[in-house]
Protein backbone atom coordinates (compact mmCIF):
# COMPACT_ATOMS: atom_id res chain seq x y z
CA UNK A 1 0.00 0.00 0.00
CA UNK A 2 2.84 2.44 0.77
CA UNK A 3 4.55 1.70 -2.55
CA UNK A 4 1.29 2.19 -4.47
CA UNK A 5 0.73 5.58 -2.95
CA UNK A 6 4.26 6.69 -3.89
CA UNK A 7 3.85 5.63 -7.47
CA UNK A 8 0.53 7.45 -7.75
CA UNK A 9 2.07 10.62 -6.40
CA UNK A 10 5.24 10.57 -8.49
CA UNK A 11 3.33 10.14 -11.72
CA UNK A 12 2.61 13.84 -11.40
CA UNK A 13 6.19 15.02 -10.74
CA UNK A 14 7.04 18.05 -12.90
CA UNK A 15 10.59 19.43 -13.14
CA UNK A 16 11.11 23.07 -14.29
CA UNK A 17 14.51 23.40 -15.84
CA UNK A 18 15.09 27.10 -15.45
CA UNK A 19 16.75 26.66 -12.05
CA UNK A 20 20.15 25.54 -10.96
CA UNK A 21 19.55 24.18 -7.43
CA UNK A 22 17.53 21.40 -5.74
CA UNK A 23 15.32 24.07 -4.17
CA UNK A 24 14.01 25.07 -7.54
CA UNK A 25 12.94 21.55 -8.56
CA UNK A 26 9.18 21.20 -8.31
CA UNK A 27 7.19 17.94 -7.98
CA UNK A 28 3.48 17.28 -7.38
CA UNK A 29 2.71 16.28 -3.85
CA UNK A 30 4.22 16.98 -0.47
CA UNK A 31 7.06 15.52 1.58
CA UNK A 32 9.36 15.18 -1.41
CA UNK A 33 13.09 14.49 -0.80
CA UNK A 34 15.84 14.36 -3.42
CA UNK A 35 18.79 11.98 -3.47
CA UNK A 36 21.87 11.46 -5.59
CA UNK A 37 21.29 7.64 -5.72
CA UNK A 38 18.32 5.28 -6.15
CA UNK A 39 18.82 3.96 -2.65
CA UNK A 40 20.75 4.86 0.43
CA UNK A 41 22.59 8.07 1.14
CA UNK A 42 21.40 11.29 2.67
CA UNK A 43 18.88 13.57 1.05
CA UNK A 44 20.31 16.55 -0.85
CA UNK A 45 20.22 20.07 0.62
CA UNK A 46 18.00 22.57 -1.10
CA UNK A 47 21.08 24.61 -2.07
CA UNK A 48 22.69 21.74 -3.96
CA UNK A 49 23.69 22.94 -7.42
CA UNK A 50 22.24 20.83 -10.20
CA UNK A 51 24.56 19.27 -12.74
CA UNK A 52 23.36 19.17 -16.29
CA UNK A 53 22.65 15.54 -17.38
CA UNK A 54 22.86 14.13 -13.84
CA UNK A 55 20.06 11.87 -12.48
CA UNK A 56 18.36 12.78 -9.24
CA UNK A 57 15.95 10.58 -7.24
CA UNK A 58 12.78 11.65 -5.44
CA UNK A 59 11.01 9.98 -2.48
CA UNK A 60 7.81 10.98 -0.74
CA UNK A 61 6.97 10.86 2.93
CA UNK A 62 3.32 10.34 3.91
CA UNK A 63 2.14 10.17 7.47
CA UNK A 64 5.74 10.03 8.61
CA UNK A 65 6.58 7.03 6.44
CA UNK A 66 9.10 7.61 3.57
CA UNK A 67 8.70 5.48 0.45
CA UNK A 68 11.40 2.94 -0.20
CA UNK A 69 11.22 3.40 -3.96
CA UNK A 70 12.63 6.56 -5.53
CA UNK A 71 11.58 8.18 -8.84
CA UNK A 72 14.49 8.92 -11.19
CA UNK A 73 14.72 12.30 -12.93
CA UNK A 74 17.50 13.36 -15.32
CA UNK A 75 18.15 17.15 -15.10
CA UNK A 76 18.72 19.32 -18.12
CA UNK A 77 20.06 22.54 -16.64
CA UNK A 78 19.68 25.74 -18.65
CA UNK A 79 21.61 28.82 -17.44
CA UNK A 80 19.93 32.18 -18.09
CA UNK A 81 22.32 34.63 -19.86
CA UNK A 82 23.29 37.86 -18.16
CA UNK A 83 21.93 41.09 -19.59
CA UNK A 84 24.00 42.52 -22.50
CA UNK A 85 26.40 45.44 -21.85
CA UNK A 86 25.93 48.46 -24.12
CA UNK A 87 28.92 49.72 -26.13
CA UNK A 88 29.55 53.20 -27.54
CA UNK A 89 27.06 53.99 -30.32
CA UNK A 90 27.69 55.88 -33.54
CA UNK A 91 25.47 58.97 -33.63
CA UNK A 92 24.35 61.05 -36.60
CA UNK A 93 21.59 63.55 -37.30
CA UNK A 94 19.07 60.97 -38.49
CA UNK A 95 20.73 57.66 -37.56
CA UNK A 96 21.97 55.77 -34.48
CA UNK A 97 24.13 52.66 -34.72
CA UNK A 98 23.38 50.91 -31.40
CA UNK A 99 26.17 48.57 -30.25
CA UNK A 100 26.71 46.08 -27.41
CA UNK A 101 29.32 43.59 -26.19
CA UNK A 102 29.07 39.83 -26.70
CA UNK A 103 27.40 38.10 -23.73
CA UNK A 104 28.84 34.80 -22.44
CA UNK A 105 26.50 31.90 -23.04
CA UNK A 106 24.22 33.86 -25.35
CA UNK A 107 23.43 32.56 -28.80
CA UNK A 108 21.39 35.53 -29.93
CA UNK A 109 19.79 38.85 -29.09
CA UNK A 110 16.37 40.37 -29.33
CA UNK A 111 15.63 44.05 -29.88
CA UNK A 112 12.58 46.27 -29.46
CA UNK A 113 11.45 49.87 -29.25
CA UNK A 114 9.16 48.79 -26.40
CA UNK A 115 9.91 46.80 -23.25
CA UNK A 116 8.24 43.63 -24.50
CA UNK A 117 10.35 40.51 -25.09
CA UNK A 118 7.48 38.66 -26.67
CA UNK A 119 7.21 41.09 -29.60
CA UNK A 120 10.93 41.88 -29.89
CA UNK A 121 12.82 41.42 -33.17
CA UNK A 122 15.30 38.53 -33.26
CA UNK A 123 18.67 39.88 -34.44
CA UNK A 124 20.56 36.58 -34.30
CA UNK A 125 24.12 36.87 -33.04
CA UNK A 126 24.94 40.34 -34.48
CA UNK A 127 26.21 43.00 -32.07
CA UNK A 128 24.89 46.13 -33.82
CA UNK A 129 21.52 47.54 -34.76
CA UNK A 130 21.39 50.52 -37.16
CA UNK A 131 18.32 52.76 -37.11
CA UNK A 132 17.88 55.41 -39.79
CA UNK A 133 15.16 57.92 -40.59
CA UNK A 134 15.31 59.37 -37.09
CA UNK A 135 14.85 63.01 -36.11
CA UNK A 136 17.92 65.13 -35.40
CA UNK A 137 18.44 66.34 -31.84
CA UNK A 138 15.99 63.76 -30.42
CA UNK A 139 16.35 61.22 -27.57
CA UNK A 140 15.50 57.54 -28.23
CA UNK A 141 15.19 54.55 -25.82
CA UNK A 142 15.61 50.94 -26.99
CA UNK A 143 15.45 47.51 -25.22
CA UNK A 144 17.78 44.55 -25.65
CA UNK A 145 17.82 40.94 -24.38
CA UNK A 146 20.29 38.05 -24.71
CA UNK A 147 19.02 34.48 -25.09
CA UNK A 148 20.49 30.96 -25.37
CA UNK A 149 19.63 27.73 -27.20
CA UNK A 150 16.80 26.91 -24.84
CA UNK A 151 15.27 30.33 -25.38
CA UNK A 152 16.01 31.46 -21.85
CA UNK A 153 16.19 35.25 -21.91
CA UNK A 154 18.27 37.63 -19.84
CA UNK A 155 16.91 40.57 -17.99
CA UNK A 156 16.41 43.60 -20.19
CA UNK A 157 19.14 46.13 -21.03
CA UNK A 158 17.73 49.63 -21.53
CA UNK A 159 19.71 51.97 -23.83
CA UNK A 160 18.98 55.68 -24.31
CA UNK A 161 20.79 57.92 -26.84
CA UNK A 162 20.12 61.13 -28.76
CA UNK A 163 20.74 61.88 -32.40
CA UNK A 164 23.17 64.70 -33.08
CA UNK A 165 22.04 68.31 -33.25
CA UNK A 166 20.15 69.40 -36.31
CA UNK A 167 22.61 70.77 -38.90
CA UNK A 168 21.71 72.06 -42.33
CA UNK A 169 23.18 74.30 -44.98
CA UNK A 170 23.48 77.98 -43.95
CA UNK A 171 20.84 80.63 -44.60
CA UNK A 172 21.85 83.88 -46.28
CA UNK A 173 20.76 86.75 -48.49
CA UNK A 174 22.39 88.68 -51.31
CA UNK A 175 22.50 92.42 -50.59
CA UNK A 176 22.68 95.38 -52.97
CA UNK A 177 25.97 95.95 -54.77
CA UNK A 178 27.64 99.26 -53.91
CA UNK A 179 30.80 101.25 -54.66
CA UNK A 180 30.08 100.68 -58.33
CA UNK A 181 32.78 101.92 -60.67
CA UNK A 182 33.64 101.36 -64.27
CA UNK A 183 35.70 98.20 -63.64
CA UNK A 184 35.03 97.39 -59.99
CA UNK A 185 32.26 97.12 -57.40
CA UNK A 186 31.64 95.80 -53.89
CA UNK A 187 29.47 92.68 -53.55
CA UNK A 188 27.56 92.28 -50.26
CA UNK A 189 25.95 89.31 -48.52
CA UNK A 190 24.50 88.46 -45.11
CA UNK A 191 24.66 85.04 -43.42
CA UNK A 192 21.51 85.00 -41.31
CA UNK A 193 21.98 81.51 -39.78
CA UNK A 194 24.74 78.90 -39.82
CA UNK A 195 22.16 76.17 -38.93
CA UNK A 196 24.36 74.19 -36.57
CA UNK A 197 27.78 74.30 -38.23
CA UNK A 198 30.19 77.16 -38.92
CA UNK A 199 30.53 78.43 -42.47
CA UNK A 200 33.88 77.47 -44.02
CA UNK A 201 33.51 79.16 -47.42
CA UNK A 202 31.59 82.31 -48.27
CA UNK A 203 31.57 84.28 -51.48
CA UNK A 204 29.76 85.29 -54.63
CA UNK A 205 29.10 83.99 -58.12
CA UNK A 206 28.54 86.57 -60.85
CA UNK A 207 27.73 86.49 -64.55
CA UNK A 208 26.51 88.63 -67.42
CA UNK A 209 23.71 86.07 -67.97
CA UNK A 210 20.42 86.80 -66.21
CA UNK A 211 19.15 83.80 -64.23
CA UNK A 212 22.42 81.84 -64.45
CA UNK A 213 22.82 78.77 -62.22
CA UNK A 214 25.46 79.65 -59.60
CA UNK A 215 25.98 75.99 -58.73
CA UNK A 216 27.34 75.19 -62.19
CA UNK A 217 28.34 78.49 -63.82
CA UNK A 218 29.44 82.06 -63.20
CA UNK A 219 32.70 83.59 -62.04
CA UNK A 220 33.61 82.84 -58.43
CA UNK A 221 35.07 85.15 -55.79
CA UNK A 222 35.30 83.71 -52.25
CA UNK A 223 37.21 83.41 -49.00
CA UNK A 224 37.93 80.43 -46.72
CA UNK A 225 37.87 80.42 -42.92
CA UNK A 226 35.56 79.88 -39.97
CA UNK A 227 32.60 82.24 -40.16
CA UNK A 228 29.45 82.80 -38.14
CA UNK A 229 26.45 84.93 -38.95
CA UNK A 230 26.76 88.49 -40.24
CA UNK A 231 27.40 90.60 -43.29
CA UNK A 232 30.40 90.13 -45.58
CA UNK A 233 31.74 91.89 -48.68
CA UNK A 234 34.15 91.06 -51.47
CA UNK A 235 35.29 93.14 -54.44
CA UNK A 236 36.05 91.63 -57.85
CA UNK A 237 38.41 93.33 -60.24
CA UNK A 238 38.63 93.59 -63.98
CA UNK A 239 34.92 94.14 -64.66
CA UNK A 240 33.95 95.45 -68.07
CA UNK A 241 32.64 99.02 -68.32
CA UNK A 242 29.01 99.70 -69.18
CA UNK A 243 28.03 96.07 -68.51
CA UNK A 244 25.14 94.59 -66.52
CA UNK A 245 26.20 91.90 -64.04
CA UNK A 246 24.09 89.44 -62.03
CA UNK A 247 25.36 88.49 -58.57
CA UNK A 248 24.46 85.68 -56.13
CA UNK A 249 25.92 85.31 -52.61
CA UNK A 250 26.63 81.82 -51.26
CA UNK A 251 27.88 80.10 -48.09
CA UNK A 252 29.05 76.55 -47.38
CA UNK A 253 29.20 74.53 -44.15
CA UNK A 254 29.72 70.80 -43.44
CA UNK A 255 26.21 69.99 -44.64
CA UNK A 256 26.07 71.87 -47.93
CA UNK A 257 25.94 75.15 -49.84
CA UNK A 258 23.15 77.70 -49.96
CA UNK A 259 22.78 80.38 -52.66
CA UNK A 260 21.02 83.67 -52.08
CA UNK A 261 18.75 85.51 -54.46
CA UNK A 262 20.10 87.24 -57.55
CA UNK A 263 20.77 90.99 -57.66
CA UNK A 264 22.06 93.03 -60.59
CA UNK A 265 24.03 96.19 -61.29
CA UNK A 266 25.55 97.95 -64.28
CA UNK A 267 29.17 99.05 -64.25
CA UNK A 268 29.78 102.67 -65.06
CA UNK A 269 30.85 104.19 -68.35
CA UNK A 270 34.42 105.46 -68.38
CA UNK A 271 35.84 107.83 -70.96
CA UNK A 272 39.62 108.04 -71.17
CA UNK A 273 41.31 111.19 -72.46
CA UNK A 274 44.97 111.04 -73.43
CA UNK A 275 47.34 113.85 -74.39
CA UNK A 276 46.60 115.40 -77.78
CA UNK A 277 48.23 118.82 -77.53
CA UNK A 278 44.88 120.61 -77.78
CA UNK A 279 41.51 121.19 -76.17
CA UNK A 280 39.10 118.24 -75.85
CA UNK A 281 35.45 118.22 -74.76
CA UNK A 282 32.97 116.02 -72.91
CA UNK A 283 29.21 116.48 -73.36
CA UNK A 284 27.08 115.18 -70.46
CA UNK A 285 24.72 112.38 -71.64
CA UNK A 286 21.02 112.20 -70.82
CA UNK A 287 20.20 111.04 -67.30
CA UNK A 288 23.66 111.80 -65.88
CA UNK A 289 23.73 114.19 -62.92
CA UNK A 290 27.18 113.50 -61.45
CA UNK A 291 30.50 112.41 -62.85
CA UNK A 292 33.74 111.29 -61.23
CA UNK A 293 36.87 112.96 -62.58
CA UNK A 294 40.39 111.60 -62.25
CA UNK A 295 43.28 113.65 -63.64
CA UNK A 296 47.04 113.26 -63.75
CA UNK A 297 49.42 116.08 -64.63
CA UNK A 298 52.39 115.49 -66.96
CA UNK A 299 55.96 114.80 -65.93
CA UNK A 300 58.70 117.37 -66.36
CA UNK A 301 61.29 116.88 -69.11
CA UNK A 302 63.83 113.98 -69.03
CA UNK A 303 63.51 110.79 -67.04
CA UNK A 304 64.33 112.61 -63.82
CA UNK A 305 61.81 115.36 -64.33
CA UNK A 306 59.33 115.88 -61.51
CA UNK A 307 56.30 113.54 -61.56
CA UNK A 308 52.86 114.90 -62.34
CA UNK A 309 50.28 115.28 -59.57
CA UNK A 310 46.90 113.51 -59.21
CA UNK A 311 43.48 115.03 -58.48
CA UNK A 312 40.05 113.40 -58.25
CA UNK A 313 36.52 114.23 -57.17
CA UNK A 314 32.82 114.22 -58.00
CA UNK A 315 31.25 117.02 -60.02
CA UNK A 316 27.55 117.82 -60.36
CA UNK A 317 26.55 118.21 -64.02
CA UNK A 318 23.47 118.53 -66.20
CA UNK A 319 22.40 116.90 -69.44
CA UNK A 320 24.00 118.51 -72.50
CA UNK A 321 26.57 120.47 -70.48
CA UNK A 322 29.99 120.80 -72.15
CA UNK A 323 33.20 120.33 -70.20
CA UNK A 324 36.54 121.50 -71.62
CA UNK A 325 39.46 119.18 -71.02
CA UNK A 326 43.18 119.92 -71.26
CA UNK A 327 45.51 116.94 -70.86
CA UNK A 328 49.04 118.07 -70.03
CA UNK A 329 52.02 117.06 -72.13
CA UNK A 330 55.42 116.04 -70.79
CA UNK A 331 58.11 118.71 -70.86
CA UNK A 332 60.65 118.47 -73.66
CA UNK A 333 64.16 117.24 -73.05
CA UNK A 334 65.27 120.54 -74.53
CA UNK A 335 63.76 123.92 -73.76
CA UNK A 336 60.22 122.98 -74.78
CA UNK A 337 57.65 123.32 -72.05
CA UNK A 338 54.85 120.74 -71.82
CA UNK A 339 51.40 121.57 -73.19
CA UNK A 340 49.09 123.45 -70.81
CA UNK A 341 51.41 125.57 -68.77
CA UNK A 342 54.81 123.89 -68.68
CA UNK A 343 57.67 126.44 -68.38
CA UNK A 344 60.49 126.69 -70.90
CA UNK A 345 63.94 125.41 -69.94
CA UNK A 346 66.91 127.78 -70.04
CA UNK A 347 70.06 127.39 -72.14
CA UNK A 348 73.72 128.32 -72.27
CA UNK A 349 74.26 131.42 -74.48
CA UNK A 350 77.89 130.44 -74.95
CA UNK A 351 76.79 127.61 -77.17
CA UNK A 352 77.86 124.67 -75.02
CA UNK A 353 74.59 122.96 -75.91
CA UNK A 354 73.53 122.41 -72.32
CA UNK A 355 69.82 123.16 -72.20
CA UNK A 356 67.42 122.87 -69.27
CA UNK A 357 64.35 120.67 -69.73
CA UNK A 358 60.85 122.06 -69.97
CA UNK A 359 58.28 121.71 -67.18
CA UNK A 360 55.35 119.29 -67.49
CA UNK A 361 51.93 120.65 -68.37
CA UNK A 362 48.94 120.50 -66.05
CA UNK A 363 45.78 118.48 -66.77
CA UNK A 364 42.55 120.30 -65.99
CA UNK A 365 38.75 120.36 -66.52
CA UNK A 366 36.86 123.62 -67.15
CA UNK A 367 33.14 124.39 -67.13
CA UNK A 368 31.14 127.25 -68.68
CA UNK A 369 33.97 128.25 -71.01
CA UNK A 370 37.59 127.33 -71.63
CA UNK A 371 39.11 130.23 -69.68
CA UNK A 372 41.61 129.61 -66.89
CA UNK A 373 39.18 131.09 -64.39
CA UNK A 374 36.67 128.30 -65.10
CA UNK A 375 38.89 125.43 -63.95
CA UNK A 376 37.14 123.11 -61.47
CA UNK A 377 39.87 120.49 -61.17
CA UNK A 378 43.62 120.71 -61.86
CA UNK A 379 46.40 118.13 -61.58
CA UNK A 380 49.73 119.96 -61.53
CA UNK A 381 52.66 119.09 -63.81
CA UNK A 382 56.18 118.25 -62.64
CA UNK A 383 59.17 120.58 -62.93
CA UNK A 384 61.82 120.15 -65.63
CA UNK A 385 65.23 118.72 -64.81
CA UNK A 386 68.55 120.42 -65.35
CA UNK A 387 71.94 118.68 -65.35
CA UNK A 388 72.46 119.32 -61.63
CA UNK A 389 68.98 119.04 -60.08
CA UNK A 390 65.84 116.95 -60.63
CA UNK A 391 62.55 118.70 -61.21
CA UNK A 392 60.06 119.16 -58.37
CA UNK A 393 56.92 116.98 -58.13
CA UNK A 394 53.62 118.44 -59.28
CA UNK A 395 50.49 118.47 -57.16
CA UNK A 396 51.27 120.63 -54.11
CA UNK A 397 49.07 123.29 -52.55
CA UNK A 398 50.94 126.11 -54.30
CA UNK A 399 53.42 126.03 -57.13
CA UNK A 400 56.81 124.83 -55.85
CA UNK A 401 59.86 127.01 -55.80
CA UNK A 402 62.67 126.06 -58.14
CA UNK A 403 65.19 123.53 -56.90
CA UNK A 404 68.68 124.97 -56.99
CA UNK A 405 72.04 123.86 -55.73
CA UNK A 406 72.43 127.34 -54.22
CA UNK A 407 69.23 128.38 -52.47
CA UNK A 408 67.66 131.63 -53.49
CA UNK A 409 68.52 131.82 -57.15
CA UNK A 410 65.57 129.89 -58.62
CA UNK A 411 62.16 131.29 -59.53
CA UNK A 412 59.41 131.15 -56.93
CA UNK A 413 56.29 129.00 -57.24
CA UNK A 414 53.11 130.73 -58.28
CA UNK A 415 50.50 132.14 -55.90
CA UNK A 416 47.11 133.71 -56.55
CA UNK A 417 48.82 136.66 -58.17
CA UNK A 418 48.66 136.18 -61.90
CA UNK A 419 51.79 136.17 -64.00
CA UNK A 420 55.41 136.06 -62.92
CA UNK A 421 58.48 138.29 -62.85
CA UNK A 422 62.06 137.62 -63.80
CA UNK A 423 64.13 136.58 -60.82
CA UNK A 424 66.85 139.09 -59.99
CA UNK A 425 70.13 138.53 -61.83
CA UNK A 426 69.36 135.05 -63.01
CA UNK A 427 66.74 135.42 -65.72
CA UNK A 428 64.48 132.72 -64.22
CA UNK A 429 60.80 133.53 -63.90
CA UNK A 430 58.43 132.87 -61.01
CA UNK A 431 55.52 130.57 -61.66
CA UNK A 432 52.27 132.32 -62.50
CA UNK A 433 48.57 131.57 -62.22
CA UNK A 434 48.52 128.45 -64.34
CA UNK A 435 51.95 128.63 -65.95
CA UNK A 436 55.32 127.38 -64.80
CA UNK A 437 58.22 129.80 -64.73
CA UNK A 438 60.92 129.66 -67.39
CA UNK A 439 64.41 128.44 -66.61
CA UNK A 440 67.28 130.92 -66.77
CA UNK A 441 69.49 131.53 -69.78
CA UNK A 442 73.02 132.71 -69.04
CA UNK A 443 76.44 132.98 -70.59
CA UNK A 444 78.84 130.11 -69.83
CA UNK A 445 76.37 128.22 -67.58
CA UNK A 446 73.96 125.34 -67.98
CA UNK A 447 70.34 126.37 -68.42
CA UNK A 448 67.82 125.82 -65.59
CA UNK A 449 64.72 123.59 -65.77
CA UNK A 450 61.29 125.01 -66.50
CA UNK A 451 58.56 125.00 -63.86
CA UNK A 452 55.51 122.70 -64.08
CA UNK A 453 52.11 124.00 -65.07
CA UNK A 454 49.28 123.96 -62.52
CA UNK A 455 46.63 126.02 -60.84
CA UNK A 456 49.71 127.88 -59.63
CA UNK A 457 52.77 127.23 -61.77
CA UNK A 458 56.14 126.11 -60.45
CA UNK A 459 59.14 128.44 -60.37
CA UNK A 460 61.78 128.31 -63.11
CA UNK A 461 65.26 126.99 -62.35
CA UNK A 462 68.37 129.20 -62.61
CA UNK A 463 71.90 128.83 -63.83
CA UNK A 464 74.61 129.69 -61.33
CA UNK A 465 77.44 131.42 -63.16
CA UNK A 466 78.69 133.00 -59.97
CA UNK A 467 79.66 129.57 -58.75
CA UNK A 468 81.33 128.31 -61.87
CA UNK A 469 80.18 126.47 -64.94
CA UNK A 470 77.95 123.45 -64.51
CA UNK A 471 75.64 124.64 -61.76
CA UNK A 472 71.95 125.04 -62.44
CA UNK A 473 68.58 124.37 -60.82
CA UNK A 474 65.54 122.19 -61.63
CA UNK A 475 62.09 123.69 -62.08
CA UNK A 476 59.47 123.55 -59.35
CA UNK A 477 56.24 121.53 -59.72
CA UNK A 478 52.85 123.11 -60.42
CA UNK A 479 49.99 122.89 -57.91
CA UNK A 480 46.75 120.87 -58.08
CA UNK A 481 43.34 122.36 -57.35
CA UNK A 482 39.73 121.36 -56.55
CA UNK A 483 36.85 123.82 -57.03
CA UNK A 484 33.15 122.92 -56.98
CA UNK A 485 34.20 119.30 -56.39
CA UNK A 486 32.84 116.94 -53.70
CA UNK A 487 34.60 113.92 -52.20
CA UNK A 488 37.82 115.18 -53.74
CA UNK A 489 41.49 114.67 -52.98
CA UNK A 490 44.90 115.46 -54.46
CA UNK A 491 48.22 113.60 -54.34
CA UNK A 492 51.59 114.87 -55.51
CA UNK A 493 54.22 113.06 -57.58
CA UNK A 494 52.20 110.31 -59.28
CA UNK A 495 52.50 110.41 -63.07
CA UNK A 496 55.29 109.67 -65.54
CA UNK A 497 55.10 110.77 -69.16
CA UNK A 498 52.09 112.69 -70.49
CA UNK A 499 49.04 113.44 -68.37
CA UNK A 500 45.64 111.72 -68.45
CA UNK A 501 41.98 112.41 -67.61
CA UNK A 502 39.31 109.79 -66.84
CA UNK A 503 35.58 110.61 -66.58
CA UNK A 504 33.33 107.95 -65.04
CA UNK A 505 29.53 108.06 -64.83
Amino acid sequence: MKRYLLVLVLMFVTIFLKSQTIANLVASGTGIKWYAASSGGSSLAASTVLINGATYYASQTINGIESSARFAVTATVTQTPVAPTAAAPVLAQTQIDWKWLATSGATGYKWSATNNYGTATDLGNVLIKSESGLTCGTSYTRYLWAYNTTACASTVTTMTQSTTSCVSAPSLTTATVDNIGSTSATFNGNITSINGANVTIRGFKYSTTNGFDPATSGTNISENGTFGTGVFSLSPSGLATTTTYYVVAYATNSTGTTYGSQVSFTSLIQTDYAYTGGQQTFVVPAGVTTITIQAWGAQGGTTNGGLGGYATGTLSVSQGQTLYLYVGGQGGTSQTGGFNGGGIGGYDTNGSGTIGSGGGGASDVRTGSNGLGNRVLVAGGGGGRCPMSDGGSGGGTNGSDAIDVYTGYGGHGGTQSAGGTAHTNRNATDGGWGYGGNGSTNYNAWGGGGGGGGYYGGGGGTSSVDHGSGYSGGGGGGSSYLGGITSGSTTSGQRTGDGRILITY
